[in-house]
């Protein structure tokens, strides 16, 4: 049985029990776990003012389970001043694991329970999202009622054992994940938290938590500004925005074409905003383009690209056309398409280099200014002989300018060529009028030659022929409607360009019209002529040629100088001929012809007729000394003569078709009586009209 005393003494050691209670406190300091999983954890040293303090338990549990793993007895700590204790026997690697320290006095007296603090387990694995990590992690106040803050350092190691923050998350208290892009191409990837303590030396680490992560994030492909076309070497620039990938090694250059996109060049750079397309033809279409960004991994040595743009992105394309002869260029422009630049308006720019082909180029001028709906413009009043150069600049709400390729406009206007020559308008045999143009040699351009006629009862010329032409020919022209032999026929060529305006005229050709008289007293046929105008040179005379009956060789009878537009032929001395009588001038240039021939023109042939000429004796005298009946018959077809003699009674007794046979009085052998008789005489002129004549012959007979 307790006596009073016992009881007494009982409740003072209770009390004072309660006293040290309230003395005997350690604080968790922290928990790091090494590389092995090994966790240390490092307390508070106790509050013992009395000197009561004896030992530290040290309690285990897994906060998943609820359950506690182990309770460790730490009477000699190896600090006493900062006591710990490594956890070698579970493994920190694998969970989470919590602690707190019970302080203990002597005779069984308890001290307070620290406060808990977990090791920080971290876990990193690749995320779903291609080329990021996905890290999860708790707190170390996980199963603690204190929430104390504070950032929590996600660290990576870079080389060995030095670590790298690459960001901080404040402490929620429980359960943090962080999804961590990777930059490296691929390897293993090494992560713990870290967490500071501020009241000491000993900090939070947890675990160290790797994986085999490769960056499979491509590059965002870059935005494409705008693609523009160099002023002078008219070669594309295409400028985009640099793409934001931390790992950016370069850019890919693609060209677009009917669907197709081809890698053309690759950009080792990182800085570099802009490509110039050397092999770009700006005239031949319109240039599309795209651009894909690549990291700093690569693939067999080669980069590896990301995705370029959905759309390619295209220039300002301009046409540029003209109607022949207009002074109007016409300009249409598409493109600008997929590009970040906003266009709010065009601008149509010309130059003018006067005249054309002389490097004399003025500078530039607006000739319009347009809002962004617009896509052509028509250029009036261009000068004709010069050329004009055209571009489109679309300004964007940025204030950037926005160039098309160029377009080059010639408007020159065909002229006409230094000369046209009317080489000459001649009358051939057949009729009509024949005729030659010689072009300028020099002249490149194809004209149209039209052939103007005016006959000498009109008052002015009208078109009558057309041939194109073209430098170095020989037009040949026929007039076979032209009534040669009854007037002259005066001609010359205009020239038109292809436009059909006139821009030429030859010299003007007067074709030598023939006329004459035939006086059968005198026996001269006279001739005269209009004379010829105008040769390229000037007439230096005219040749008469005459030819003596149908079908006969021409031949040169006179020559007279270019004054001189008349001729007397005396034909006295042709008696025996036909007397159909045909003549043509020919007009001669002082020039030669382009083969260094003479040039001429021919009259129309003109023919004149004697009247033929007929002696008929009265009387002959047989066995005198004109002895045969025979007429004298000058200018006359001798071809067709015929004499006839008849008697009294109407019987022809003598016949000849042969003008030098003639009768010698004689009738079937035997002489005719002498006395009257009739003769019929037929005979026809060189123009074929018959003459007859009849009447009396006296024969006489002679002793």
């Amino acid at each position: 049985m307790i006596s009073t005393r016992s009881l007494f003494l009982l409740g003072l050691f209770v009390g004072a029990n309660h006293l040290l209670l309230g003395q005997l406190q350690s604080d968790m300091m922290c928990v790091e776990v090494n590389q092995a999983g090994n966790a240390t954890v490092n307390w508070t040293q106790t509050v013992d003012p009395v000197g009561v303090f004896e030992s530290y338990t040290l309690h285990i549990f897994e906060p998943s389970a609820g359950l506690v793993l182990d309770t460790y007895l730490i009477d000699n700590p190896t600090d006493p001043a900062n006591p710990g204790f490594v956890n070698t026997t579970y493994n920190a690697n694998t969970t989470e694991l919590c602690y707190f320290v019970v302080t203990e006095g002597p005779m069984g007296v308890f001290g307070t329970s620290s406060d808990t603090l977990c090791s920080i387990h971290l876990t990193a694995e690749p995320s779903l999202t291609p080329g990021m990590a996905s890290l999860d992690f708790n707190s170390p106040r996980l199963a603690s009622a204190e929430t104390e803050g504070g950032d929590m350092e996600i660290q990576l190691e870079d080389d060995a054992g030095v670590w790298n923050t690459i960001t901080s998350i404040e402490d929620n208290g429980g359960m943090m994940s962080y999804e961590y892009e990777v930059e490296d191409c691929s390897g293993d990837l090494n992560f713990r938290i870290f967490k500071s303590n501020p009241y000491s030396d000993c900090d939070q680490k947890s675990n160290q938590a790797g994986s085999s992560i490769s960056d499979e994030l491509d590059p965002d492909p870059p935005v494409i500004s705008y693609i523009n076309v160099d002023s002078l070497s008219q070669l594309v620039v295409i400028h985009w925005e640099p793409s934001a990938a931390n790992d950016l090694a370069g850019y890919i250059i693609y060209r677009c074409n009917g669907g197709f996109q081809m890698a053309i060049d690759t950009v080792y750079s990182t800085w570099t905003t802009y490509y110039l397309d050397v092999n770009s033809n700006t005239q031949s279409s319109i240039d599309s383009y795209n651009v894909a960004a690549f990291d700093s991994c690569f693939v067999n040595n080669e980069p590896d690209p990301g995705a370029a743009g959905a759309f390619c992105a295209s220039s300002v394309h301009l046409n540029a056309s003209r109607l022949p002869c207009s002074d109007e260029a016409y300009l249409n422009w598409t493109g600008g398409f997929n590009i970040s630049e906003e266009i709010f308006g065009y601008s149509v720019w010309a130059t003018e280099e006067s005249p054309t082909g002389s490097g004399n180029w003025g500078n530039g001028f607006m000739l319009a200014s347009l809002d962004a709906s617009a896509d052509s413009y028509t250029h009036e009043g261009a000068t004709f002989g010069s050329t004009f150069r055209y571009e489109i600049l679309a300004s964007a709400t940025s204030g950037t300018t926005i160039r098309s390729n160029q377009r080059s406009l010639d408007f020159s206007y065909p002229g006409a060529p230094e000369f046209t020559s009317l080489r000459r308008a001649s009358v051939p045999d057949s009729g009509g009028v024949s005729l030659l143009v010689d072009l300028d040699p020099n002249s490149e351009e194809v004209h149209t030659y039209v052939l103007q006629r005016k006959r000498a009862v009109d008052d002015s010329f009208f078109d009558f022929d057309a041939q194109e032409g073209i430098g170095g020919l020989t037009l040949q022209f026929s007039d076979l409607d032209a009534a040669s032999d009854e007037m002259s026929y005066a001609y010359r060529v205009r020239v038109e360009n292809y436009c059909g305006d006139s821009v030429g005229l030859s010299n003007t050709a007067q074709t030598v019209y023939l006329q004459g008289i035939s006086d059968t007293q005198l026996l001269k046929n006279t001739l005269q002529w209009t004379p010829y105008a105008d040769f390229p040179g000037s007439t230096s005379g005219y040749r008469i040629y005459r030819r003596n009956q149908q079908g006969a060789a021409i031949e040169l009878i006179g020559e007279v100088p270019p004054q001189v537009s008349i001729w007397e032929d005396d034909v006295s001395n042709l008696l025996y001929s036909p007397g159909d009588f045909c003549y043509l001038v020919e007009a001669r240039d002082s020039e030669s012809g382009p083969s260094g021939g003479v040039n001429y023109a021919l009259s129309n042939e003109m023919c004149l007729t004697q009247t033929p000429v007929l002696w008929v004796p009265n009387a002959f005298l047989r066995g005198g000394y004109n002895d045969v009946f025979m007429p004298v018959v000058s200018f006359a077809d001798f071809d067709q003569y015929r004499m006839e003699i008849h008697n009294r009674w109407g019987d022809v007794i003598f016949s000849s078709d042969q003008v030098g046979f003639g009768w010698d009085g004689l009738h079937n052998g035997n002489p005719a009586p002498e006395g009257s008789y009739g003769y019929f005489i037929s005979i026809r002129d060189g123009a074929g009209r018959i003459y007859e004549t009849t009447g009396l012959v006296h024969l006489l007979v002679g002793e």
